[in-house]
């Protein structure tokens, strides 16, 4: 038996007003897991829409400052958390992750409101945790999708604008990692064909309306660019996530992330996306793809992503040891089309550095 459950989303800036015909359905009683920023930011729509909706809130919950099972646990012995009907989530990556694993745990309802566009947590059916001094942990398979994610460009366009830079980043990635995870020629279920082709939709789009959504968003705008950016942010990923085989669900990009958060200025200034975005042209350059290679740095160059080790602050000389070989061993490496060893990594991140589209 195969179960694939498929996002749902609510997306423009009246979106709360959704917030009843979604979350009654299960109930009166709704508790909100947030973080800090996101809250501050969130908190003016938010609130006015669950009162609205003719909905009680029981607390806002400060969910923690990073994706950790300790703050997972915290949630879930919260008593005003259990006497909830529902959970919203209103928050970063992180923030999301720990609320769904929480909700999962609590056999709740979770329903999302991602106050930043940098990835696709508020749709996927998995939280990816860390340990509490910010090494990644494993990657928990949820019971479901949240119920109902609502976004709200005007959150978006409250946050930093280096996270919808990111997300863009990130986004691409899903494209590049599951089409080329899938190339070996095997025969792919129904779900993983729909997810592969779901994900063109990360990296295409982006190519040709990513840089003016960059600068909407710079000048406050909510257009239609900005708008489909971040539907290509948040849910076309999510579905690649939910409906491909999990073999088809990384890829170097991210493996590469999860080695370069070894070395500590990585975790603490650069972002995940844009660490990915540099690992999307390893991942490239890797598979001598020199046509997406050339697209894809081009487009980095356009917005100031990544394009070689000294934007991620390392040296050219770096040999990469530690880097490669926690690389290797991350779970997003199990499934290759083709063998793929740390020196084969490590001569594609050299060749990138010399390479000028």
């Amino acid at each position: 038996m195969t179960d694939i459950y498929l996002p749902q989303f609510t997306v423009g800036e009246d979106a709360f007003d959704a917030f009843e015909q979604e979350i009654s359905r299960y109930g009166k009683k709704v508790c909100v897991v947030h973080g800090e920023k996101a809250w501050n930011a969130a908190k003016a729509y938010v609130l006015p829409a669950i009162e609205k909706a003719g909905l009680s809130l029981t607390q806002a919950v400060l969910y923690g400052h990073d994706a950790t099972y300790e703050n997972v646990e915290s949630i879930i012995s919260n008593e005003n958390v259990k006497t909830a009907d529902a959970m919203i989530a209103v928050g970063g990556g992180k923030c999301i992750d720990t609320a769904k694993l929480a909700a999962d745990m609590l056999g709740m309802p979770v329903f999302t409101v991602p106050s930043i566009a940098s990835n696709c947590a508020p749709v996927t059916q998995i939280s990816i945790m860390y340990n509490a001094d910010g090494s990644f942990k494993d990657i928990p398979r949820l019971k479901n999708v949240p119920a109902h994610c609502f976004i709200n460009p005007k959150l978006a366009l409250a946050a930093p604008i280096k996270y919808l830079w990111a997300g863009i980043g990130d986004a691409m990635a899903k494209h590049v990692e599951s089409s080329w995870s899938a190339k070996a020629g095997e025969a792919l279920s129904y779900g993983s064909a729909l997810g592969i082709t779901a994900g063109s939709m990360c990296f295409y789009p982006m190519l040709e309306k990513g840089k003016k959504a960059f600068d909407d968003a710079k000048n406050g705008v909510v257009s239609e660019e900005l708008q489909e950016t971040l539907l290509n942010i948040i849910v076309s990923p999510g579905i690649v996530s939910v409906a491909v085989d999990p073999a088809y669900n990384g890829g170097i990009a991210h493996a590469l992330f999860y080695g370069l958060t070894s070395r500590k200025h990585i975790e603490k200034n650069h972002l995940h996306g844009e660490v990915v975005s540099y690992g999307s042209l390893v991942n490239l350059m890797v598979d001598k793809d020199f046509d997406k290679l050339e697209k894809t740095w081009k487009f980095n160059k356009s917005i100031a992503l990544p394009t070689c080790l000294a934007d991620l602050e390392l040296e050219a000389d770096d040999p990469l040891d530690d880097v490669l070989a926690l690389t290797m061993a991350n779970q997003e490496l199990k499934h290759t089309p083709y063998p793929v060893t740390a020196e084969i990594i490590h001569q594609a991140i050299m060749a990138l550095d010399k390479y000028n589209g």
